[in-house]
């Protein structure tokens, strides 16, 4: 940790222990401020220039989306957050077939979309858009931010024959959690920062900690899940993939990996086999509860 980052840190753990309301407001502002987007890796560079480019109108804002291929079965791919889907070049050359067509899009404020900010109602917005184009999917895979924001979606009316969640979190109570770890917001400042993104940030929408959660509807016993996490994640904690697969009623593998961390497990080739087999898969076909599979 720098020493500019321990100052911050430093410096709002005090004002949120002597004056809450104003850590909490800065911490709101710092909440909002996504930064400058991610611009593409070179190793991520061919995959991403030879996506066909289009793009949507959601979310008051113009997202753009990607295309790779144009066979009858579409698998959609939701990055996380402050990231970009050029980030899943691997994923992409994992799964291109012939008769797939894969698409991705980034999120307001991220990658080459327009916006300031975005929310999980802005990437559940883009997701069910999408899936009402496509009919559908044959798949989602979803990473960090992304696999929350998938479960929303569907649960709430966007199709998905089966779910591939990478890395993510069970409930938005962790991404609350992690900013007050990395930013030093002190105990006392989070009932008024919590009262900020409910008042401001989602205005008339109830329930948002028990409606933003990686579930599915109980009543769903069919849709196959597969789960992928890093033993060593610092970011999400590997335990969110537990949460996520003792609250889903249908069939569930967890795929456990040690030393990929966060981002590099999108480009293990172990990992890879694994979305791809489990994508391949005919509907029906059985999976573990538990993978035996380990990576990294």
């Amino acid at each position: 940790m720098s020493v500019a980052t321990r100052l911050v840190r430093g410096g709002m753990t005090a004002l949120g222990t002597v004056v809450p309301p104003a850590a909490a407001e800065i911490g709101w502002r710092m909440w909002r401020s996504l930064g400058k987007p991610a611009s593409v890796h070179p190793r991520d560079a061919e995959v991403h220039a030879r996506a066909v480019r289009d793009e949507l109108a959601a979310a008051g804002q113009r997202i753009t989306t990607y295309t790779w291929g144009d066979g009858p079965e579409v698998v959609l791919l939701v990055h996380g957050w402050q990231d970009r889907a050029s980030r899943f070049s691997e994923v992409v050359k994992a799964l291109e077939s012939p008769d797939r067509t894969i698409v991705a899009f980034d999120a307001p404020a991220n990658g080459d979309s327009t916006g300031e900010f975005t929310t999980i109602l802005d990437y559940v917005e883009i997701i069910r858009l999408l899936a009402a184009r496509h009919g559908g999917f044959a798949a989602i895979v979803a990473h960090s931010f992304g696999v929350l924001s998938t479960f929303v979606a569907v649960r709430e009316g966007a199709r998905a024959d089966r779910i591939v969640g990478i890395s993510g979190m069970h409930a938005a109570t962790q991404l609350v959690d992690e900013f007050q770890r990395l930013s030093g917001l002190a105990t006392r400042a989070m009932p008024a920062f919590r009262s900020r993104i409910e008042r401001r940030t989602f205005p008339g929408v109830p329930d948002i900690w028990r409606r933003f959660v990686a579930e599915l509807d109980p009543a769903d016993v069919i849709t196959p899940v597969l789960l992928v996490h890093d033993r060593q994640d610092t970011r999400v904690d590997v335990g969110q993939a537990e949460l996520i697969a003792e609250a889903h009623t249908g069939p569930v593998r967890v795929v456990l990996t040690d030393g990929l961390g966060h981002t590099r497990i999108l480009r293990d080739e172990t990992v890879l086999g694994e979305i791809r087999q489990f994508v391949d898969a005919p509907l029906g076909a059985t999976i573990d509860a538990v993978g035996p599979a380990r990576a990294g």
